[in-house]
């Protein structure tokens, strides 16, 4: 009697998600990365509502973030960090939900961006503060920096931190994601195991 041939594997490709090209970031890291940079934009924009500026006059006492605007004139700056603002946010949603390098990329470079306008900013806010001939017209003479703008810079430095961070941590598709003719395989050989198929010996 002829010995027994085993019919090839049915290698038909199984359910599941398409192929990612380029590199991806683990799934932990990816996680981690968004929830610093989340809450360090989040950080950045409840500073808004901090004291940027106290002064000696009872009557002023101190400035937010958005009573200096009402005051001064930062049609320059001020559309830079709110559209960062939400391009990041953006950026930083859509990496968490794809994992891919590239945007984690976009929103470091974007958060890189940000930071140094928010930089020159504060030192605008320094140079303007207290001095008889200050960049910005409109603030009060006494006015000095407070706790509010630092408190923005490490909310931005925080995003930056987890953009750079997740970015960095991407690795190529093909080392992360299994291939899909190994799972091919190994699902023939566990249908196999579990219902205990055994070619039968030549006699």
């Amino acid at each position: 009697m002829a010995a027994y041939t085993a019919p090839p594997p049915h290698l038909a490709e199984l359910p599941g998600r398409p192929p990612v090209h380029g590199k991806v970031i683990p799934q932990r890291r990816n996680l981690l990365g968004a929830a610093l940079a989340l809450g360090g934009l989040a950080l950045a924009l409840a500073s808004i509502f901090l004291p940027w500026l106290t002064t000696d006059t009872a009557a002023t006492g101190s400035l937010t973030a958005m009573e200096i605007t009402q005051k001064i004139d930062v049609r320059s700056v001020a559309p830079v960090l709110f559209i960062g603002l939400v391009v990041i946010a953006l950026l930083v949603t859509v990496t968490a939900l794809t994992r891919l390098g590239i945007l984690a990329t976009a929103a470091a470079a974007v958060s890189l961006v940000v930071l140094a306008s928010h930089v020159a900013f504060v030192a605008i806010l320094h140079t303007s503060s207290g001095s008889p001939d200050p960049t910005l017209s409109g603030l009060p003479a006494d006015a000095t920096v407070a706790h509010g703008p630092y408190v923005a810079g490490l909310g931005f430095l925080l995003a930056l931190a987890g953009a750079t961070w997740a970015a960095l941590s991407a690795e190529d598709a093909t080392e992360t994601t299994v291939s899909p003719t190994w799972s091919r395989s190994k699902y023939v050989e566990r249908r196999r195991g579990v219902g205990g198929m055994t070619p039968p010996q030549p006699v």
